[in-house]
């Protein structure tokens, strides 16, 4: 090598040998002196962003990917190494952006393809999600994440059969793709099926605690409880899991269990009053309120269409203020009366006239702020007979302090109780009737 422009050649490859063998801690700390002493060695730039991601110090990833993409802006891989570093720390459009960019140098560049359509998934447009999945596993026809990552648009978009095959194929390419079993336990019709799945994923991995949970929670509601008592005696016992699985076992009666969001969402319509209108709380993309105005006459929305108005804080994960935004657009979907702003602002105003009873209502507002003046304000269109379908009740890190806190807040300030009627555990969906009217 050339000593004034590139490292010596045994500090490099040993730099190589560690990133290879991904000890990232010493990659980056290698990589970090090289730049120092080198400030133009692109690859090693490449090497510290890859590396530091991987350590979870998404900052100084992005910053070490802006670097080797402004060294050499023609490299479509420091594109997508940009692209995903911008996608773990949360900037969607910035993201998007850098993979499309990464494609338009190499437009047979399959992970860019398959990264960009993660990006527009979290952005909730599953229709191009869906085409750029099935665009990288036309560049690359054995590419087993592809078809995963389609499986789970389709689910979400209701192709339900289409997303099972897509998943299959992903498990034909890799017979030990856990993620793939993971996905089809909770594409599953009932709990039989579901388990087969769950053991397929723990015959490769006997450790995965997702798997080890579900099928303990599972074999629950089969009347085998053995194995979720266990598990309550182990250090297992506070995993957020646990805590769901306890509070739906606490229930006067076990309520019915989906796997999956839409059949949940047939049972709950079926049970409802047709000639009502629905209310949703959160309306983001128009997803469910497309699925449910098949059923109903009317149909009102309330939502800000630029995202959450507050960090919302799950675990160890932040979801920041504007996440799930739809840059201010209103869905145009018929027979549907959008009301946009913020619930303080705009929930006084509707409701302030009388309004029909509710057949359903819909809370996805995920705070535990925004749900709580849903609650408040939508108490006049809901009774005895309103089916209430909270989007994200349990499952998360921080469910006893979200949708769930402004439930039972709502209902001990107006001596309400509920019957709980169907849950998800894989969805997080919970849905219910008040009591005490």
């Amino acid at each position: 090598m050339d000593n004034k422009n590139n490292p010596d050649e045994e500090k490099f490859n040993e730099l190589l040998f560690n990133y290879g063998r991904q000890d990232y801690d010493k990659s980056s700390k290698l990589a970090k002196l090289i730049t120092e002493e080198f400030p133009s060695h692109q690859l090693t730039w490449k090497i510290l962003g890859v590396s530091l991601q991987q350590l979870g110090k998404l900052s100084e990833a992005v910053s070490a990917n802006i670097k080797a993409v402004n060294l050499k802006a023609n490299d479509y891989e420091a594109h997508n190494n940009l692209g995903f570093s911008y996608l773990a720390s949360g900037n969607l459009k910035l993201a998007e952006k850098s993979f499309r960019n990464a494609i338009s140098l190499n437009p047979k560049y399959d992970g860019a393809y398959n990264n960009l359509g993660i990006a527009q998934k979290r952005l909730g447009e599953l229709e191009k999600a869906e085409r750029s999945f099935k665009k990288a596993i036309l560049l690359n026809s054995g590419y087993a994440q592809a078809y995963k990552n389609l499986s789970s648009i389709l689910h979400d978009l209701g192709k339900t059969e289409e997303a099972f095959e897509n998943c299959r194929k992903a498990i034909d390419i890799n017979p030990k793709y856990i993620n793939a079993f993971w996905n089809l336990s909770s594409f599953a019709k009932n709990i039989k099926e579901s388990r087969y799945w769950i053991e397929r994923c723990l015959a490769v991995d006997p450790k995965h605690l997702n798997a080890i949970l579900m099928n303990a929670a599972l074999l629950f509601y089969q009347g085998q409880k053995s194995s979720f008592l266990e598990l309550k005696k182990s250090k297992l016992k506070d995993h957020y899991f646990m805590r769901s699985f306890q509070w739906v076992f606490d229930l006067p009666y076990l309520p019915k269990l989906y796997f999956n969001k839409w059949h949940l969402l047939d049972d709950v319509i079926e049970q409802s009053i047709f000639s009502r209108p629905f209310y949703e709380f959160g309306v983001w993309k128009g997803l469910s309120f497309k699925y449910l105005k098949k059923y109903y006459n009317k149909g009102y929305g309330f939502d800000v269409f630029t995202g959450l108005p507050e960090d919302w804080k799950v675990g160890n994960i932040t979801e920041r203020s504007g996440s799930y935004s739809n840059e201010g657009k209103i869905p145009t979907i018929d027979g549907g009366e959008f009301i946009k702003g913020k619930f303080e602002d705009t929930l006084p105003i509707f409701f302030s006239k009388k309004r029909p009873l509710a057949s359903i209502c819909n809370f996805d507002a995920d705070l535990y702020s925004s749900t709580l003046i849903a609650l408040t304000f939508a108490s006049a269109v809901i009774d005895s007979k309103t089916i209430l379908i909270f989007d994200e009740l349990i499952m998360t890190e921080s469910w006893e302090n979200d949708e769930f806190r402004a439930l039972n807040e709502f209902c001990i300030k107006n001596n309400y109780t509920y019957e709980v009627i169907a849950v998800s555990f894989f969805t997080k969906q919970v849905a219910l009737k008040l009591k005490g009217f």
